[in-house]
């Protein structure tokens, strides 16, 4: 069986979807599968060593094929949404010179960008290919709940791409049961082919006890609680909420937050927060040091934008559980992930805008290193029962069983 993978991230990108489109191509590989991976080229992330044609690996076979695009970070709106438009152009052509010699049985796409769609729609058109639509962002409408865009023609453009997305996809996994809900209310016609589908993860490399990458030695951190961000930096983040709590713990002089990652708030949350002596930032860390990395913190820090009225469940949650980590989140109201971590006793969570609560969960988890490693073991052993990659393969073959080919 032959799969393509479809994804504007992929490793070296330390993105959380990077890795986790990574995950799965290598759970796919271990299940004797051909995988394809069609990918953008990382050109805006400093010291990053990229190729823009096809490379193999040799020890997985995996085909990645990195295609040019108009840069979509770090860039006004109008040029990221030129971007996004030009993208499944990019993708389609790339894909015809390199890869359409190993006709895909199944795509697996990871959305957004929504535009995608019309690079699902020829390649299926084409070969005659299932799709499994990995939705993680309900896009157009949370880049409105930021303000990111406004009600109007742009929105109802996206809209119409993402209700033709839908249609073209033959299943469709969102990562909560709100999204769940929501999507099959808003798109009716399409609820029979939606499901809940958590994110992954392999945690076998967060459980390896060598560490290869000192960071604490690295950084000049060795002695300090360790309190961890590692993600992208915008709009939907709202970190200048974290800011306010790293304001108020400036006295603690031995905890520090790392705040690891880039994005289009980076150098303002930089300027704002850089001077204290509580923060240290970094902009990028390799997807093979980045276990080691969380492996050597204490809490791993989640924060979501207050306005978002979608749920999102940070691919970055699954990391600071495999490595043990208790997880201090500050989230958008109603979200599924405040159960999610109630449930698995996993960390402390509050509402994005209620500092009084933050503060106090994070004295919680500061004063008690009893209480991190107690919530911190829950945390893995909930990943151990929910969130296994091999897991999360098995269901998305489950659903195109017979669909495979002599090619």
């Amino acid at each position: 069986m032959n799969i393509l993978i479809i994804s504007d991230v992929y490793v070296p990108n330390a993105n959380s979807s990077a890795i986790l489109m990574r995950d799965l191509a290598l759970s796919f590989v271990k299940r004797g599968m051909s995988v394809d991976v069609l990918t953008l080229l990382e050109t805006n992330i400093e010291g990053m060593a990229v190729q823009e044609s096809l490379t193999i690996d040799s020890e997985t076979e995996i085909r990645v094929l990195r295609v040019g695009n108009l840069k979509k970070k770090k860039v006004g709106l109008i040029r990221r949404g030129l971007s996004e438009i030009l993208l499944p152009t990019s993708f389609y052509r790339g894909f015809k010179e390199y890869l359409s010699d190993r006709k895909p049985d199944i795509i697996v796409c990871y959305a957004q960008p929504i535009t995608l769609e019309r690079t699902l729609k020829k390649i299926k058109k084409r070969y005659g290919s299932k799709i499994y639509l990995v939705l993680r962002d309900v896009f157009p409408q949370c880049a409105v709940d930021v303000g990111a865009i406004k009600q109007g023609l742009v929105f109802a453009f996206f809209k119409k791409i993402e209700k033709e997305l839908y249609r073209v996809s033959d299943f469709i996994g969102v990562q909560s049961a709100n999204d769940l809900k929501i999507l099959s209310d808003d798109y009716s016609c399409y609820k029979d082919k939606i499901e809940l589908k958590y994110n992954w993860i392999d945690v076998e490399p967060y459980e390896q006890k060598e560490i290869k990458r000192d960071f604490r030695n690295e950084f000049g951190i060795e002695k300090r609680m360790i309190c961890l961000y590692a993600g992208n930096i915008g709009k939907y983040q709202e970190l200048t909420f974290l800011g306010e709590l790293i304001e108020r713990n400036q006295d603690k002089s031995d905890a520090v937050f790392l705040i690891v990652g880039s994005g289009s708030e980076s150098v303002n949350l930089r300027e704002k927060y850089g001077h204290l002596p509580n923060v240290m930032f970094k902009e990028f860390i390799s997807p093979e040091d980045y276990p080691d990395l969380v492996r050597q913190c204490d809490i791993g820090l989640i924060n979501l934008n207050r306005s978002l009225t979608v749920h999102n469940i940070p691919g970055k949650l699954m990391g600071y559980w495999s490595a043990k980590l208790p997880v201090l989140a500050s989230i958008n109201p109603g979200n599924d992930l405040f159960e999610l971590i109630v449930d698995a006793d996993g960390g402390l969570c509050s509402i994005t805008g209620d500092l009084e609560s933050y503060l106090a969960n994070f004295n919680r988890l500061y004063e008690s290193r009893k209480l991190r490693e107690k919530m911190g073991m829950s945390g893995y052993c909930f990943v151990q029962d929910h969130f296994s990659v091999d897991m999360a393969r098995d269901k998305i073959i489950e659903h195109f069983v017979g669909v495979e080919r002599n090619v």
